[in-house]
């Protein structure tokens, strides 16, 4: 377990998949729900390039933090050979639900509107980065 390349690897699938499912549900809202400011910038002007920017910088986000959290999966990984399981490491799992946590206090503050919409999301994050991450960790090292 010693090629950082492989750890990355994981972390990019699933910064991937969390950037795919959080702009999916962004564009959705939106869509059908855009904010006030939104709705007043598109009439005086063009919000693509805002939008595409945005679009950019989060996805790229979501990567930059997925390969943290994959590296520190394998940080956290109690034996030499760990198995495919709900939680290969409860220690990283920690980690996600405090993150999780700590992400969610400022979204249901500044988003209290959209409180399913959130809850939604966080489950989805928490499935991604607690689950899926450190599984994908032990997988591709163990090829």
């Amino acid at each position: 377990m010693d090629d950082p390349l492989r750890t990355v690897v994981a972390g990019l699938i699933g910064g991937a998949l969390m950037g795919m499912s959080f702009m999916t549900h962004m564009a959705l809202l939106l869509v059908y729900h855009p904010p006030e400011v939104l709705k007043k910038r598109a009439v005086e002007s063009t919000v693509s390039s805002l939008i595409t920017v945005a679009s950019v910088i989060t996805f790229v986000s979501w990567n930059l933090l997925a390969i943290a959290m994959a590296f520190a999966a394998l940080a956290t990984q109690s034996s030499d050979q760990p198995q495919v399981s709900v939680a290969p490491s409860p220690v990283y799992l920690f980690i996600a639900m405090f993150l999780t946590v700590f992400i969610a206090i400022p979204a249901f503050i500044f988003f209290r509107d959209r409180k399913q919409h959130l809850i939604g999301e966080l489950l989805i994050f928490l499935v991604i980065f607690g689950l899926l991450i450190p599984n994908l960790v032990v997988v591709v090292h163990r090829t």
